[in-house]
Parts: structure tokens; sequence; C-alpha cells
């Protein structure tokens, strides 16, 4: 039985990935949820009010059942919803992009001309099939895929462009997979640890092609440009930059300090890397008073505030944007003062408190 508090755990946390939907058996929508970050993060929103009628699902409940067969009875075949329909759009155009990217235009020039043709119309129209096939058998529907690849294939003329457009191939094969959606009333939440590491599996294979087809459409399809304009091929860049100077210097120093921390133990590069964090604004306001790389007196702070406010002291400024820049640095004179104060105050409180607990436990030692 899927336990609701676990789903909004899985929710809350894996949501956007469908980390829930993978929990209460709904493989194809957490693959539809994984590969679009939870419908841009729409609609793992909407699963906030969603899940509790997910969950009536997945346990089969009463409710649930009846309501379904209610449905059934009034609908002979699903109704058309406007959100299934944009998600068969939007990832099917996600998908046909994908596929038609994924084969780099230098190797379709290789090819025979006709050929080539095949691969630029078939490509996209497979891509969106899978993709609209995907969101249209999401929960108790079911759609056959070649009315998906029919709908797709309409759309073949602008395919043939000098510029193809993916979204045409989209539109159509998902009205044609709206209409020719039907209920798929025998759809249960698989169950056993056998049948979940199988999903899982499968899950994961589709999630490997999927990083693949962006991997491809990447390097074969990003360009980097120069300063002079000339376009470098993504692939190119990367090689070029591994060899370069500055990623070289990079791994030397990376490793130097990583000598360093292996020497002196990793809780002193630690307190290094805090130090140079500067989380007080300790250091900040010595670079503003001109301390930097000394270590100054309170009586030479002191003097230092009062030598750089007078100086900046926006009265002291004829013009107007004079003014206004003094105006500016004379606030951040004070501010910097006033840290460096409260920083001295804490510092001295502290030396106070450590010889008065030294002399409670002596006292406390006299006494036993």
């Amino acid at each position: 039985m899927a336990n609701i508090v676990v789903a909004y755990i899985f929710w809350l946390f894996g949501g956007p990935f469908g980390l829930h939907h993978f929990y209460l058996g709904r493989d194809r929508q957490a693959f539809v949820w994984w590969i679009s970050l939870g419908g841009l993060f729409l609609g793992w929103f909407r699963d906030l009010w969603r899940l509790p009628e997910y969950i009536y699902e997945a346990n089969r409940d009463p409710r649930f059942v009846a309501e379904f067969a209610d449905r059934r009875r009034r609908h002979e075949k699903p109704p058309w919803s406007i959100v299934r329909f944009a998600g068969q759009i939007f990832i099917g155009m996600l998908l046909g992009y994908l596929f038609r990217l994924a084969i780099a235009e230098k190797v379709l020039q290789e090819f025979d001309p006709i050929f080539k043709i095949i691969l630029s119309v078939v490509l996209p129209v497979l891509g969106t099939s899978v993709g609209v096939k995907l969101v249209a058998n999401i929960g108790h529907r079911k759609c056959n895929m070649k009315w998906c690849v029919l709908g797709a294939m309409i759309s073949i003329p602008w395919l043939l462009n000098d510029q193809p457009s993916v979204s045409a191939t989209a539109l159509f094969s998902s009205f044609l997979a709206s209409y020719k959606t039907e209920w798929d009333p025998d759809r249960k939440r698989p169950k056993g640890a056998c049948t979940c590491i199988k999903r899982a599996t499968v899950l994961t294979f589709c999630c490997c092609i999927y990083v693949l087809l962006w991997t491809s459409a990447i390097v074969f399809n990003v360009h980097v440009t120069t300063s002079d304009g000339t376009e470098v091929p993504i692939e190119e860049a990367l090689k070029n930059f591994f060899n370069s100077p500055a990623w070289k210097d990079f791994k030397k120093s990376f490793w130097e300090v990583y000598n360093v921390c292996n020497t002196k133990g990793w809780d002193f590069c630690y307190r290094q890397v805090i130090q140079h964090l500067d989380p007080s604004g300790e250091l900040h306001a010595y670079s503003i008073l001109e301390f930097e790389g000394e270590s100054p007196t309170p009586e030479q702070i002191k003097s230092r505030c009062r030598k750089l406010g007078s100086k900046w002291h926006p009265d002291k400024h004829k013009t107007k944007e004079e003014k206004k820049v003094a105006q500016e640095k004379f606030i951040e004179i004070q501010q910097a003062c006033d840290i460096l104060n409260t920083m001295r105050k804490r510092r001295t409180e502290k030396n106070m408190e450590t010889p008065s607990s030294t002399e409670q436990s002596s006292d406390k030692h006299s006494e036993l």
C-alpha cells in the first residue's frame, strides 16, 4: 500500500525528478518529469494537490474505482485535457529536436542526398512520436504508437523546408493521439522487489539514452565564437582548453593546495579558507582603511578613521557629483570603523571571560 506521507517526502526531495511518481508506479510520468524537471517545475507544483488522487489510484481505493467506473460510463473515450495536450506538444518537441540534432550536420552532408532527406524526416518524426506517446499513456489511458507516427507524418512538408519546424510535427501528432486515446482499466501499480529492480533498470537505461542524446546534440551543434568572430566547435574548444596554460596552471595549483592540506592537515586548510572568506568583514574593513598587509593598533585605527572621515566628508566637496561620491565613500569608511570597533570589543570581552572562568574553577577546587 502506498503511503501518503512517504509520497509527499519523495515529492519534496525528488519531485522535479519524478521520484514520487516512481514510488507510485507511474514510471512514464516519472521519466517525463525527469527529462523536463517536473514540467519546468509547474507540474511538480501541481502535484502538491494531486498526490492524494494518485495515492487512491495506486492503492485501488474503492472511491477511485467507483469514480473511474462512473467516468468510463459517461465517456466512451477519455475526455480531452488541455494540460495533457500541452504536455504532449512540449515533450514531443523536446525529443523531436533532440533526435534530429543527435546527428552532426557534417555527417549528414556525407550521405546520399536522398538518404539525408530521409534521415531529416524520420528522426524528428520518431522522436516526436515517442514524446507524444509517453505523455498520452500516462495514467489509465493508452494510445497506440502508430497513431502518434501517422499524426507526425502529416507534417512532412514542414520538415522538408530549409528551416524545418518540429512544432508542427508535435502539434499534428498530439491531435491524432488525443483523438485515438482509449481507456486502460487494467493498469495497476506494480509490486514486488524484483519488479521494482526491473523498473529501476529500465528507467535508468532510458535516462542514459536521454543523456547521450543531449551530449550528442551539444557536441555536434554548439560552437564557441572567438573575439575575431571565428566559430569553433565545442568539441575542439574543449580539447584545446584542456591543453591550455590556464588549465595546466589550475591543475598545478590544485595539487599544490592538496599537498599542503595533506602535510599540514585539513583542519589548517579549513581555517585558512574561512579566514580568506572573511565572514566577519574584518579584512575588507582593513582594505577600506588602507591597512592591507598590516596589523594596526586600536589607536592607529581611530586615527585613520578620523583622518579618512575628515577627508571624505561631503561638506568638504563642492560639486554635486563630488558630494555623491564622497558621501558613498564616507558611509563605507564609517561602516568599516564600526566593524573593527565591534570586533575589538568582542575580543576584549572574550579575553575578560577567560580568566574569570579560570578563577571560578580554582575557587571550586579550593572549596573541595
